[in-house]
This record gives structure tokens, C-alpha cells and sequence, in this order.
């Protein structure tokens, strides 16, 4: 499967398209210096650059994400081994729990965490 990254024109706005995911993902954290939107299959992923920690979210609207595809994803993107980041499957659980209801319904939602190592 290939991984593609869809182009973010100046004037799409991932707030709009993802406003509660969003809003919990980002609350009370640093600045994002990038932000780009991967698909890989039929997951959606969100790519976070906030200088000290590269975030990830994953999402899929018609089944749960593998195992192996968040390895592949892991390695794709951030070119290190699964043991070096933090991987949250619990994540919309979370989302649900804390009273945040999606815009669309999605099966499965993973945040990873990778801390980008100080040179």
C-alpha cells in the first residue's frame, strides 16, 4: 500500500475539518511548526511537528487499524523502530470519555508520540 500525503492549501483549515479531535489533540500545548495530512489506505493521518515532539493521529472510518499498519506508518514517517515512540490505541476512548463526539463516526483512532531527540 502506498502512503500519499495530500496537499494543505493556505486556506483549509484542519480545525474545520476535524474540530473536536482538534481541539483535544492540540489543547494546551506548544506551537505546531508543521502539519500535513498523510492517507495510507483508507486511514487518515494527521502529522504534527511541534519542535520537541512529532504527534501522529490516525484515523479510519471503516475498520480498526492493525497491528502492522502502525508499524508501517511509524516507520514511513518517522524512520524509527515502534519501541521508540508512544503509541495510545485507547485514544478514542479517551476522546469519547472526556465528552468529545467526532464530526464523523470513526472505527479506530491511535495518537502516537515520538519525542525528537535534542542534538
Amino acid at each position: 500500500m502506498k502512503l500519499i500525503e495530500t496537499p494543505l492549501n493556505s486556506n483549509v483549515n484542519l480545525e474545520t475539518l476535524y474540530p473536536n479531535l482538534m481541539q483535544h489533540m492540540f489543547n494546551n500545548r506548544k506551537a505546531i511548526k508543521l502539519l500535513k495530512l498523510y492517507a495510507y489506505d483508507r486511514t487518515k493521518i494527521i502529522y504534527a511537528d511541534r519542535f520537541d515532539t512529532i504527534t501522529l493521529l490516525l484515523l479510519n472510518r471503516q475498520r480498526k487499524i492493525s497491528h502492522q499498519e502502525v508499524d508501517t506508518i511509524i516507520h514511513r514517517l518517522l524512520k524509527v523502530d515502534r519501541q521508540a515512540v508512544t503509541v495510545d490505541v485507547g485514544y478514542k476512548k479517551q476522546i469519547l470519555e472526556a465528552g468529545m463526539r467526532p464530526k464523523e463516526s470513526y472505527k479506530d483512532i491511535i495518537a502516537i508520540e515520538y519525542q525528537v531527540p535534542q542534538q
